[in-house]
């Protein structure tokens, strides 16, 4: 899906929730009135990203350097960075419910609840924790309704990209890269780990009961994956191609590098993960049915 596609399936769903959000608030009788956080900050990127889909940005009163989209994310007030919020900065803007997420923000979050500040603590590890998540999110903001549509527009849209690839019985192997120095890559206890088999393919550590992990050059030569995913700014094609004993891998001698998708897509458990899916599956698409 293109890049002006992309928006105008955004738009697409906006617009059907409009529709159905007055459709349902005429036809319905209004259940009771839940509680729920007024003023809200973020200190997850993907949850900035969450609540905007939501149409609940008008209660974010502060978010991190890092939470950049949409847009108008970037204007918000910004309690400092993703792993260093700032409590005092935190505690200015008197919020009812702060995002954050373990175990990054693990110190943080036991500040803000000693200050009597409700925290809703972030760690999907998988699509469908994903799916939770943004319900859940969306209980907490007055955002049910909104919440169930947006689930359910995602799942749709990943039972199409999954619908265009056929049963795949050998399904290629994918290495993901997180960092070149050292090289770090990721388990199947990671978010992403679910990402890739959403896609049809198979991460080559999936028996790894790990989330992130340091490996070496040996052990990825032995594991031959069909294809390489470099998710950091920090190695091109040709620097890849050139690494010790890279050359004898599949995805070396085939050209099935990928230096250019968006890691935003993978490594933030939002709305944008179907992106990431999408791409990926594409590039799978296109080497399954070469190897047939």
């Amino acid at each position: 899906m293109s890049t002006e596609n992309r928006k105008i399936f955004l738009r697409f769903l906006i617009c059907i929730f409009g529709l159905w959000f007055l459709i349902f608030n005429i036809s319905c009788p209004k259940p009771a009135k839940i509680t729920s956080a007024k003023r809200v900050i973020s200190l997850v990127p993907s949850i900035t990203e969450i609540i905007y889909a939501l149409g609940k940005d008008s209660l974010l009163v502060g978010n991190t350097i890092y939470c950049d989209y949409p847009e108008a994310a970037k204007q918000v007030y910004k309690v400092g960075d993703f792993s260093n919020p700032s409590l005092e900065r935190i505690l200015i803007k008197k919020p009812s419910l702060v995002f954050a997420t373990m175990p990054e923000q693990r110190n943080i979050i036991e500040e803000i609840k000693r200050n009597k500040i409700a925290v809703f603590t972030s760690k999907p590890k998988s699509v469908d924790s994903l799916f939770q998540e943004i319900s859940e999110i969306g209980k907490s903001i007055d955002a049910s309704d909104q919440a169930n549509i947006l689930v359910t527009a995602l799942k749709n849209k990943l039972t199409e990209i999954q619908n265009k690839n056929p049963n795949i019985i050998d399904s290629p192997k994918v290495y993901i890269e997180i960092s070149g120095t050292p090289i770090t890559t990721v388990g199947n206890l990671s978010y992403v780990n679910d990402l890739i088999h959403c896609a049809g393919a198979v991460n080559i550590f999936s028996d790894m009961n790990r989330e992130y992990f340091v490996t070496n050059s040996e052990e990825l030569i032995q594991r031959n994956p069909d294809i390489i995913i470099i998710l950091h700014p920090l190695a091109t094609k040709t620097q890849v191609k050139k690494r010790m004993g890279w050359s004898q891998m599949t995805a070396v001698k085939k050209g099935r590098i990928y230096t250019d998708l968006n890691p935003d897509y993978f490594f933030r458990p939002g709305p944008r993960f179907i992106y990431g899916v999408e791409d990926l599956a594409n590039i799978v698409q296109g080497v399954w049915t070469k190897k047939r």
